[in-house]
């Protein structure tokens, strides 16, 4: 099967290295990832995410039944804001992460990511139809209008000082959803990335036959109005060691449906997983898995068994996806996302580990083409939160 290319990919293959990426054909960088991705911890970066699913529920329903389906309580939602949150199935499993827009109490955006985006699809259209059989009258209606669509990542924390030189609207605070025009084309946008930094997701809406025109128009503006700031085109080399080095899971690689959000270190957080709503696709399991309450009655999770964590290596090297962790000899996981650092240096990798190889500062040992490399457990982001990092020291 072919691979499918975004709105703008006659401008990647003419000024990038192109890859073969869920499905799509997609520059893998322009410059060096080692540049890109510095340009983005420092300055700005933009990058053609075209390929994430968007799907549209509108009906006054809709938002109540997305609630059934996501753990977060997307009822507290209000106009203009942005929730993180996850697919579950019916296990816990997480099926995928996701973010849900609010444009309006009728009017939801759905954002997931490439590789699971038809299989997402699927598993939320069956439960609507199921819920429309139990009830005839529900008011929602649903649209995948990922292939109607361009998709662009403005990250970094020049991000907003550019977009400023392009719209005089305001821009809202983080996780702020809003609509504008820039350069003259009408664009939905929201304040969140997937590189730890500052930024914004821009979509431009249009049809199979216009969406080329629209989408090429956009990208060189954004590039033009960015030159000044030392914004750069970014590919996914650098997409990658940015959402790693920002301490990001990436779906199908660090988490899959055998793993649940608690262990992906996702739920603690509370507003992302709602334990106490009435219902949502997974709850029921969740609960039997984790039975111990507090006293706030909120669970403990004194039965978890493992975690994800943070691995930094001790000496030279680079951890890779699938190599082996081992505790004095004894294998205990695998590296599930690995890369070396272009901001540290240093080689940093995500693995689900038993939860007694948990603690920070724990040493390990990891397997690099049979040759043991220490390392240890450490906190994520990995990188120094104060020059870095979207909660960075102003």
């Amino acid at each position: 099967m072919t691979d499918m290319r975004t709105p703008i990919y006659e401008w990647h293959k003419e000024n990038g290295d192109m890859a073969s990426f869920g499905g799509w054909e997609l520059p893998m960088q322009f410059s060096s990832i080692r540049e890109e991705h510095m340009a983005v911890r420092e300055n700005a970066g933009i990058f053609d995410v075209s390929h994430m699913g968007r799907f549209r529920f509108t009906g006054k329903d809709a938002f109540p039944i997305l609630n059934k389906i996501l753990p977060r309580n997307l009822m507290k939602l209000t106009d203009g804001r942005c929730g993180y949150s996850y697919l579950l199935d019916e296990n816990g499993g997480m099926l995928d992460d996701c973010v849900t827009m609010r444009k309006s109490e009728d009017f939801a955006i759905f954002v997931c990511n490439a590789g699971p985006r038809v299989n997402d699809w699927n598993w939320m259209v069956k439960f609507v139809d199921n819920e429309k059989q139990k009830n005839p009258d529900l008011d929602i209606n649903y649209y995948d209008f990922t292939l109607d669509s361009a998709m662009f990542a403005l990250q970094g924390p020049k991000g907003v000082k550019i977009l400023e030189t392009m719209t005089d609207i305001e821009i809202p605070r983080s996780w702020g959803f809003f609509e504008t025009k820039l350069a003259g084309i009408d664009v939905i946008a929201s304040r969140t990335g997937y590189t730890g930094e500052d930024g914004f997701e821009i979509t431009v809406i249009g049809t199979k036959d216009t969406i080329a025109e629209k989408a090429i128009k956009l990208w060189k503006a954004i590039l033009e109005a960015g030159e000044p700031f030392g914004l750069l085109p970014c590919g996914l080399g650098a997409r990658d060691t940015l959402r790693l080095g920002g301490g990001l899971p990436l779906s199908g690689q660090d988490f899959t449906p055998e793993f649940d959000p608690f262990e992906m270190d996702l739920g603690f957080q509370g507003i992302f997983i709602d334990m106490n709503k009435e219902f949502f696709i997974g709850q029921e399991a969740l609960k039997e898995k984790y039975p111990t309450v507090n006293e706030e009655n909120k669970l403990t999770l004194k039965e978890m068994t493992r975690k994800r964590v943070g691995l930094e290596l001790l000496k030279k090297g680079i951890p890779r996806h699938g190599y082996k962790i081992q505790h004095k000899g004894q294998e205990i996981g695998e590296v599930a996302s690995g890369t070396i650092s272009p901001l540290t240096k240093k080689g940093i990798a995500m693995a689900i580990l038993p939860l007694a190889y948990t603690e920070l500062d724990t040493e390990l040992t990891i397997m690099i083409r049979e040759k043991p490399y220490p390392a240890k457990v450490v906190k994520y982001p990995f990188f120094d939160t104060t020059k870095y990092g979207r909660r960075r020291a102003q």
